[in-house]
């Protein structure tokens, strides 16, 4: 038998012991409070109390020889591998078998089979670094269990920069999975709180990609999302176009998924129980992606999908508990109805209404859900609300000076108010009426009736010679927009939102900020049908379904628009109220452009005309008290082509611009004006 005395503190001594999964020990001062005689025991979590500065004789048995043949291989005696009595000095109460460096990293091999590494990170030992190398490409996998603490685990390239990683909370397992090439890689372990032993298993195979979530709905992963971020490793490109996840929230909550780790560009999609879309996060590149959604209890799906390239990614997941509704809202009928309509991330037009109307239950509209209703409006953005329903509705919640009347088509207005703590049910539904449902009519002629018109808003696209002034002195509007329909269709394409129920949401520029206001297809007509502002000349009746509206729902619009006391008319809701005007100003607020007006037309403004014409500019030349529109002018001829509001368009020469032709209304031309952009 060989006596050998060592100290255990020395590194190559614990290399070579740490590589038996099972010390015998055999205790020699009989401390069977500590040890069983002739019990396995490992080495790793023994009391420091035992193995510091003791004496203990122990036996390491033939049959848990260790493989090196480093410092104690050498010590082989009859049957016995090692029979010693040693003195343990310095041991700490964990022993560390991984490096706490790259540079110290512990080599293991990671091949077709599972291996697996116990050790321990806490406070004393915040990292254990470990390093392989692949021969070939394959499908790495990485499990950390056995966790009694938070610990987490990071895949490394070979310079250290963090591939992936997986930082679940609390004693919750850990896991990596990543298409690697060849070549030399780390993980680092280490403790997020507490002390706790953790249990590595790794493995590497060649060949094509593992696909652990499902490539169809039916065959979704079934993961777990609660308030504790979740992270799941895997793969998509070429071979494999869809990953599908499953998860149910059994209580509504904020929900948050973030994709990253990417290689090449791979999107995300948040889908319901039944497959349609929720929300999409699609950045470009290898950008990370992200959707953040207050969700109702049930069941949803994720799909990860390449864009383009193959690429590992890390999704990680979350929904908290108590919801932005209940958080923010007060109201309990607000909160359920504003949660349930926007459960698909937005609040629409509808949603809205249906909000609105929500808060006329008991026939009053007390503090707390006017409160509630503003509270919604200023998290517009939250809902993904379009640019006109957040003005509707803001108009409502928060006030609007047109708010002071109620006119609805009639000869007489009637008081109406802002809505405030105590207003009624009727009150609120006129407010609706006003902004969101167009029944807020301005005031007509005398002999008038509103009747519903046949027709579409646009039958062959946007034209300036859609324009036909009727019994109105509206001329500098309809030549601001003949002028905007001449230069930019899409500007008056885009001034009106169709909202599918017979009413149209029409846009136009306060200082270049939008507002809105709602039209329905009821316009003014005569006795005989025919329409008695524009579109007068056209012969059509109201009931023909070849009527283009756009420019008779544009006219009503602006009416409506003038109560809100800020276009430089008389602020009421009357189209009496918009006779009179200035082209320059008013196309300002059909297209947000700023503009130039030139009160005297001569011989020298001819150049500037010319040039401002041929640079794209919207420009007009008018007559004493009417407006009209420059849509031509031919350099060869020298001829301008001019649009007449009332329907038609006449070339003039310069001297008949300036001195007038001495024929009817054909009068000289006083001023002009035109849009700087």
């Amino acid at each position: 038998m060989l006596d050998q005395s060592f100290n255990l503190s020395d590194s190559n001594v614990l290399d070579d012991i740490f590589q038996l999964p099972t010390l015998v020990v055999e205790s020699g001062l009989g401390r069977s409070d500590l040890i069983t005689p002739v019990s396995g025991k490992s080495l790793q979590g023994m009391d420091s109390g035992f193995l510091s500065n003791s004496v203990e004789e122990y036996r390491l048995e033939l049959e848990n020889r260790w493989q090196s043949s480093q410092s104690l291989s050498s010590w082989l005696n009859g049957d016995d591998f090692l029979t010693g009595q040693s003195s343990f000095v310095g041991l700490p109460s964990s022993v560390d078998l991984a490096g706490n460096t790259l540079a110290t990293a512990r080599a293991i091999t990671v091949g077709p089979s599972t291996t697996s590494y116990t050790d321990w990170v806490g406070s004393t030992d915040t990292n254990d670094y470990y390093r392989f190398t692949l021969a070939n490409s394959g499908n790495f996998n990485l499990n950390l269990t056995g966790m009694t603490a938070d610990a987490d685990v990071l895949l490394l390239n070979s310079s250290g920069s963090v591939i992936a990683s997986s930082t679940n909370g609390g004693t919750a397992s850990e896991s990596i999975t990543r298409q690697l090439s060849a070549g030399t890689y780390y993980i680092r372990v280490y403790p997020y709180s507490g002390n706790t032993n953790y249990n590595l298993a790794v493995s590497a195979t060649g060949g094509g990609n593992v696909d652990l979530a499902g490539n169809t709905l039916a065959t979704a992963r079934a993961i777990t999302v609660g308030p504790s971020t979740t992270s799941y490793t895997d793969w998509v490109g070429s071979t494999d176009t869809n990953d599908y996840y499953r998860f149910t929230l059994a209580n509504s909550g904020n929900f948050n998924l973030n994709l990253t780790g990417m290689t090449a560009d791979a999107d995300v999609l948040l889908l319901n129980s039944s497959g349609s879309l929720i929300a999409s996060s699609t950045n470009g590149g290898t950008a990370s992606e992200s959707i953040t959604r207050q969700l109702s209890a049930g069941t949803y799906y994720i799909r990860v999908y390449p864009y383009s390239g193959n690429t590992n990614y890390n999704l990680a997941v979350s929904a908290g508990g108590s919801d932005w509704f209940s958080q923010n809202l007060r109201d309990a009928g607000l909160i359920s109805t504003a949660r349930s309509l926007a459960a698909d991330g937005n609040l629409s037009r509808n949603d809205m209404i249906s909000i609105f109307r929500n808060a006329e239950d008991g026939s009053v509209i007390d503090a707390t859900e006017l409160t509630d209703l503003r509270t919604i409006v200023s998290n517009a953005s939250r809902f993904t609300m379009q640019n006109p329903v957040v003005f509707l509705s803001n108009s409502i919640a928060n006030g609007n000076t047109a708010n002071q009347w109620w006119t609805g088509g009639g000869s007489t207005r009637q008081t109406l108010g802002n809505l405030y703590a105590g207003s009624s049910a009727t009150q609120m539904e006129r407010l609706i009426g006003k902004w969101f449902l167009g029944l807020d009519r301005p005031t007509a002629a005398s002999g008038t009736t509103y009747r519903s018109c046949s027709g579409s808003l646009l039958q062959s696209g946007v034209s300036y010679q859609d324009i036909n002034q009727g019994n109105l002195g509206d001329c500098y509007l309809l030549a601001a927009l003949a002028g905007t329909a001449y230069r930019t269709p899409s500007t008056i394409q885009n001034m009106f939102t169709d909202n599918g129920d017979g009413t149209f949401t029409v846009r136009f520029f306060r200082n270049g900020v939008a507002n809105y206001v709602t039209v329905d297809r009821y316009l003014p007509t005569t006795a005989s049908g025919s329409f008695y502002y524009a579109n007068r000349d056209r012969g059509l009746l109201y009931n023909n379904t070849g009527n283009e509206l756009w420019v008779a729902l544009a006219e009503r619009a602006y009416a409506q628009i003038n109560e809100s006391g800020w276009i430089g008319q008389d602020n009421t809701n009357s189209y009496a109220g918009i006779n009179g005007g200035w082209s320059d100003t008013t196309v300002q607020q059909i297209t947000g452009r700023n503009t130039v007006r030139d009160y005297t037309l001569d011989n020298s403004d001819r150049t500037a005309v010319i040039n401002a014409f041929n640079a794209g500019r919207i420009v007009f030349l008018n007559w004493a008290g009417h407006a009209l529109t420059l849509v031509g002018y031919n350099p060869t001829t020298q001829l301008f082509t001019i649009y007449n509001p009332w329907g038609h368009a006449d070339n003039f020469t310069w001297n008949q611009i300036i001195n007038g032709t001495g024929t009817g209304h054909e009068q000289r031309f006083t001023d002009w004006s035109y849009t700087t952009t």
